[in-house]
C-alpha cells in the first residue's frame, strides 16, 4: 500500500467517503489545502470536546500550534507542502497532548531513554473510563464481532432476562 493510499485512507476514517473520492486522484493543492485545513479545525474541535480538564495555558499552545498549522496549510503552494504542514502540526501536536512539546533545537541530538521523553513536568495525563464508556466500548467490539442483527438479539435476550449485572459482566458469565 502506497503511502498516499495511507493517509487518504485514514482522512476517509475521519472526514467521511467524500473526502476519499476528492482526494482520490487530485494533485490540486486546493483540495489538499481544504482538507487540511478541515482536519486541524476537526482536531481543535474534538480536543476542546473530548479534553474535559485541561489549564488554559495548555489549550493556547494547542491553539497557537494548530493556528500555525493552518498559517503553514494557507501558504503551502503545492499538495506535498501542505501535507508537511499537517504532518509537522501533527507531530508537535502529539506532544502536546502528552504534556508539553520541547524545543531542544540547541542540543545535537536527545538519546532514546525515559527521562529524555518524559513530559508529566507540567502536567499529567489521564486516560479514564467511566463504567458507561467500558459498556460502551463492549457493545462496539461485540457488534463487529458478531454481526448487528446477532448483537441485537444476545442483547434482548440480556433485557428479557432482568439481570441486574452490566450486559459486558452477563455476557462474560456466559461465555457469549
Amino acid at each position: 500500500m502506497s503511502h498516499m493510499y495511507a493517509l487518504k485512507s485514514s482522512i476517509e476514517d475521519l472526514l467521511g467517503n467524500r473526502a476519499w473520492r476528492e482526494l482520490k486522484e487530485t494533485t490540486s493543492n486546493t483540495t489538499w489545502r481544504r482538507y487540511v485545513l478541515k482536519l486541524l479545525d476537526a482536531i481543535e474541535l474534538s480536543i476542546e470536546t473530548t479534553v474535559l480538564i485541561k489549564d488554559e495555558e495548555w489549550m493556547q499552545e494547542v491553539r497557537s500550534n494548530l493556528d500555525h498549522g493552518r498559517e503553514l496549510a494557507r501558504i503551502a503552494e503545492s499538495p506535498e507542502d501542505a501535507i508537511a504542514a499537517l504532518s509537522a502540526t501533527l507531530l508537535r501536536q502529539v506532544f502536546l497532548q502528552l504534556g508539553a512539546a520541547p524545543s531542544r533545537k540547541m542540543v545535537a541530538s536527545v538519546p532514546l531513554k525515559p527521562q529524555n521523553w518524559d513530559f508529566s513536568g507540567f502536567r499529567s495525563v489521564q486516560y479514564v473510563q467511566s463504567p458507561q464508556q467500558k459498556e460502551d466500548l463492549f457493545l462496539t467490539k461485540q457488534r463487529r464481532a458478531l454481526g448487528f442483527e446477532a448483537q441485537l438479539d444476545l442483547q434482548a435476550t440480556y433485557r428479557q432476562s432482568r439481570s441486574k449485572l452490566p450486559y459486558s459482566a452477563w455476557c462474560a458469565a456466559r461465555g457469549a
